[in-house]
């Protein structure tokens, strides 16, 4: 079997969420066959795990992130020069199966009309929903003097969302709260085959390093207030989650007495992280090259998430680490986890910094949640969980295979 995967990004080697998951997806695709990873921005892969080739498509090179350039909100309106790059390794590799990152690069589904393989498209977030959850944390006033503008976009990012669902041949979301989430959108076939079913797969995150797995859980590492938020750092919820710790959770923690320390670390951090990292004590990491050596001096991570979609892998990673994660329903939705078993839940940055510090008296039991965090991810987002989901949506689409 020959596989293409189209990303935003290289996802070798993996450093923020979408690399993580694009990465551990070829893992599991490698095994059921060849894989060739085709990526829009970034360089060659330095290297690359068993049975995956990756190169990128020449014509992007130099042009900046695809966002900034595009006219439409969620989706990358690719260039003529880089989907005629895009349409000729298609052509060449002559894929069974192709798989596309999320509604970014959706437009690439227009080409399985000319070439051979099934399609899926990967869908890391419901798109719509994140625009409009954006649009809806402005102000009163900002949101107004935008109105028509806010309201044409909301429409596009759904447009977007209906239209890819409508067209792939499979589609892959991150949880069950994301299939229901889209399929809340009135998908019915209606775009591109009247009666058509959708076939939506849950494919979970994957845990991004699985070695985390070792490092120590021990009652005296959350005796100390250390607390660890990684996570990209150009994505707006992240920023905004920044944000709260910094304007929020950081004083509290301060009000306490004790000695306490908050690492942010990350990839390509805005100028507002730098600024709101600077104003309140917070250590940033930028690009850090080793993720698990931050994650072992830390107990706590603080997740404040208001907005986002998929399901987060900060969160699996800090479970998989061996620390209480500490979040908002938002930051863990769709994982399943109960809150005080799995992890510390608060409505805000403030309660969440208040609860941690009640923790800290209690390492006991503190350690036990975090082992708890530790079994449920380890059994339920591994490698091997993951590759068995795949294999199973790529067999089911086999059987749909039209003829």
């Amino acid at each position: 079997m020959k596989i293409l995967q189209f990303t935003v990004d290289c996802p070798f080697p993996p450093v923020s969420g979408g690399e993580i998951r694009n990465a551990a997806n070829a893992r599991a695709l490698a095994g059921l066959g060849e894989v060739l990873t085709v990526s829009f921005t970034g360089a060659p892969a330095p290297a690359t795990p068993p049975n995956i080739r990756h190169r990128i498509v020449e014509a992007a090179r130099g042009r900046g992130p695809w966002h900034s350039r595009s006219p439409h909100p969620t989706v990358h309106v690719i260039p003529a020069d880089e989907l005629a790059e895009a349409a000729s390794i298609w052509r060449a590799f002559a894929p069974d199966l192709v798989v596309i990152e999320d509604i970014a690069l959706s437009q690439l589904l227009a080409l399985a009309h000319e070439h051979r393989g099934q399609t899926v498209i990967d869908l890391h977030n419901v798109d719509s929903r994140t625009v409009a959850d954006r649009i809806g944390s402005l102000s009163l006033w900002q949101r107004w003097w935008r109105f028509r503008e806010h309201r044409r976009k909301i429409a596009q990012a759904r447009e977007a969302d209906i239209f890819a669902a409508e067209t792939a041949d499979q589609v892959w979301v991150c949880s069950e709260a994301d299939r229901a989430m889209l399929l809340a959108l009135g998908l019915a076939g209606s775009i591109t085959a009247p009666g058509k079913t959708i076939d939506i797969k849950v494919i979970a995150n994957p845990i991004p390093d699985e070695t985390v797995l070792s490092l120590p859980i021990d009652a005296r590492r959350y005796e100390k207030l250390r607390l660890c938020f990684i996570g990209h750092l150009g994505y707006f919820p992240n920023i905004d989650a920044v944000k709260q710790i910094g304007r929020k959770m950081a004083p509290c923690l301060a009000a306490s007495g004790q000695p306490w320390s908050i690492t942010v670390a990350g990839k390509n951090p805005r100028d507002i992280v730098r600024h709101v990292c600077a104003a309140h004590g917070l250590q940033l990491v930028e690009n850090p090259p080793h993720v698990p050596d931050l994650l072992g001096r830390a107990g706590y991570a603080p997740i404040p998430l208001r907005f986002g979609g998929g399901t987060r892998i900060k969160a699996l990673e800090a479970m998989a680490a061996g620390l209480v994660v500490c979040a908002t329903e938002k930051a863990v939705e769709g994982l399943g986890l109960e809150a005080g078993t799995h992890f510390l839940s608060g409505r805000d940055a403030g309660e969440l910094a208040a609860k941690i510090t009640a923790l800290a008296a209690e390492p006991q039991r503190a350690a036990a949640m975090a082992d708890a965090g530790r079994t449920f991810v380890r059994d339920r987002h591994s490698l091997a969980a993951i590759e068995r989901t795949i294999l199973q949506a790529v067999e089911n689409l086999a059987v749909r295979r039209p003829g």
